[in-house]
């Protein structure tokens, strides 16, 4: 399992959060998603067939773009 954390500067509430959380948990391979709204972060615990590509092109789809 691969676990990642990115920064989303476009998080700005709780409510963002459980955007995210509900997209990615869509993803066939996402184990966790955690994310804080002050810090702006969201942690992903993922593994095949879930990719970094697909976790990356789903937050840009939502309008959440994390910084690489």
């Amino acid at each position: 399992m691969t676990s990642k954390t990115y920064f989303i500067p476009n998080i700005s509430c709780m409510h963002c959060v459980m955007n995210i959380k509900k997209r990615l948990n869509e993803i066939e391979g996402v184990e966790s998603v955690e994310g804080n709204a002050q810090t702006r972060e969201v942690k992903v615990e993922f593994s095949n067939p879930a990719t970094e590509e697909v976790i990356l092109q789903a937050l840009a789809e939502i309008n959440y773009p994390a910084e690489v």
